[in-house]
């Protein structure tokens, strides 16, 4: 993340936290996982 990245170099630990937390937050809003909002349910045929 650039903005981590930037905050670490100036020494801006508040910014740093902040950044830390705000992807933290999104990584837990997909249900843990990195893609669960975007992955496609595969589409089975009906059974007979």
């Amino acid at each position: 993340m650039r903005l981590l990245r930037l905050a670490v170099e100036r020494q801006k630990w508040d910014l740093a936290a902040h950044t830390i937390v705000l992807a933290a937050a999104k990584y837990l809003e997909n249900g843990e996982k990195p893609n669960a909002g975007t992955k496609k349910k595969e589409k089975r045929a009906p059974k007979v």
